[in-house]
This record gives C-alpha cells, structure tokens and sequence, in this order.
C-alpha cells in the first residue's frame, strides 16, 4: 500500500485540527450560554476564559460557589471566611453599589491557606470574583494567571487558543488602567455597565487589532 505523501498528511492533520477546533468552540460557545442561563456553575478556569459568571450575577455565583465547597474540605479558617463571602453576596443589592463594596470585603478577608487549596482554583476564583468588582490589584494577578495558562495550554484542543491571550492583555489594560497609566494616554478609557463588560470590550479590541495585522506577521 502506498505512503501518504507528506504534503497530503500535512493537509490531513491540519483538517482535523480545524475540526478539534470548530467541536471545541461549539462546545465552550455552549458552556457559556449554560453558565449565562444559570443551569452550570462555571468553573475558575472557564471564568479565567471570559465566562460569565452563573446567572450573569456574580452574587449568585459566589453562593453557588461556597455551597459547592464539601464539608471538611478547608480548614475552619477559610471555611468561615467562605461563609462570610457567602453571607455578603447573599446580602448584595443587585447592581452593587455599597454591598458590593461589602463583598470586595469579605473577598479581600478571605484566608485560604495552601493545605486547603493546594492546586489554586479557590484562591484564583476569589481574585477572579475581585477583579470583577473593580479591585485593581486583583486584575493584574488575574491577566498574569490568563497569561501563563495561555502559555502551557495545549492550543490543539482549544477552540480558540488565543482567547486566554485576549483575556490576559484586557486583564492586564484594566489594572493599569485602574490603578494610574504611568504614561498619559491620548484619549480616556471609556466606563461601562460591568467590568465584564470593559474586559470583553478590551479583548474584542486586541483581538480585532491582532487579525488585521495577520498577514504581516506571517
């Protein structure tokens, strides 16, 4: 039987990686809109891609969230810190305002020592539910954890490998932006609804920039 000419396994192999890619975007587009709905919690990762929080509410999220943490899974100092955070959030006007301020508290008094989250995922989703309220600080270590997990990521099996990429430089403008541009710049960063939606807004704008300068960075 005849080999498969390299050029024509190369044509091949790059066809299924666009089929990978085109399931894996079906799914994550599906894995929004359940999170959007409020029928799935989304995970910290998800949340770290630009998902919506449960509900499109962070509030309900974060109650979500505590609830879902097992019993005797963290020791009795972050468990009471995340009964605290879930107390604030059950308390929260919608829309914030001086609740959500309550909330960006009880988020910043949360301790959550290593042993109860050796792999980081509570710790990331409280900094990611921080970030979400305005907390500057929060924001950058969020565009750095987007930025190194973009950067291990196996691209092959991401829908959209860069978006992580997208999130991490909008994470990234948000904190800066936040916090005092050492430099001027030459026009105001626009306010908007949510911070959800000034970082959504940010990553379409690198992302547009990015795609139509493709063919010069090739």
């Amino acid at each position: 039987m005849p080999s498969v000419p390299p050029a024509l396994e190369e044509i091949l192999g790059m066809a299924q990686a666009r089929r990978d890619r085109a399931a894996a975007r079906a799914a994550d587009g599906e894995r929004r809109r359940a999170a959007a709905s409020g029928s799935v919690l989304p995970s910290a990762d998800q949340l770290l891609r630009g998902h919506p929080p449960l509900g499109s509410d962070i509030r309900t999220d974060i109650r979500e969230f505590v609830g879902s943490v097992p019993d005797g899974s963290v020791d009795r100092q972050a468990a009471a810190s995340l009964r605290a955070l879930s107390d604030a959030a059950r308390r929260a006007a919608p829309g914030g305002g001086v609740d959500g301020a309550a909330v960006l508290a009880a988020l910043r008094a949360c301790r959550i020592a290593p042993p109860s989250d050796p792999d980081g995922t509570l710790r990331l989703r409280l900094a990611i539910y921080a970030a979400l309220l305005g907390d500057a600080e929060a924001a950058l270590a969020v565009a750095g954890e987007a930025a190194l997990l973009a950067y291990v990521q196996d691209w092959h099996l991401e829908g959209d490998g860069t978006e992580l990429v997208w999130q991490a430089a909008a994470w990234a403008a948000f904190g800066s932006s936040r916090l005092g541009p050492l430099r001027r710049l030459p026009w105001p960063i626009s306010e908007m609804a949510s911070t959800r939606d000034r970082i959504d807004a940010f990553a379409d704008e690198f992302r547009l920039k990015v795609s139509r300068h493709l063919p010069e960075l090739e």
